[in-house]
């Protein structure tokens, strides 16, 4: 997450030079692609036990596909991810600069046309998860 906020004010300090810089049309989601994953590597690099159970909802999360089921188990496993890191307050902070980041609300999607976004966001935290060696 700081790599990702010191490459952001790089950007900027370049920009307003009057340097010329022309940012991929992706360049937002890759940023909070990297992010999100930052966040569940952190998570699971300081709590390796999380890492089974999160492998789990993650497998449960997508064999979901009614805009209900989705929400639903989107919170739920956003509540228990928070519960279970509050004892670390950076931890916590970095979940809601995520969300935040990723402009998403803890509610879950809204419509149809959301879940793929939230498909997402579940897929970049997993890559981080999955990140971390698991002998660490």
């Amino acid at each position: 997450m700081k790599r990702v906020l010191i490459a952001i004010m790089c950007l900027t300090l370049v920009a307003c030079a009057g340097v010329g810089i022309k940012l991929a049309d992706n360049a937002g989601s890759v940023l909070q692609t990297a992010g999100i994953s930052s966040v569940g590597y952190l998570i699971i690099k300081n709590n390796p036990q999380f890492r089974d159970p999160i492998v789990d909802w993650y497998k449960m999360f997508n064999q979901v596909d009614e805009l209900g089921s989705i929400k639903l188990m989107f919170q739920n496993g956003v509540a228990k991810l928070t519960q279970a890191v509050s004892h670390d307050p950076f931890l916590t902070m970095q979940i809601q600069s995520a969300m935040s980041m990723l402009e998403i609300s803890v509610d879950g999607p809204e419509t149809e046309f959301d879940i793929s976004k939230y498909r997402r966001v579940v897929d970049a935290f997993l890559l981080g998860v999955l990140s971390v060696p698991i002998n660490l």
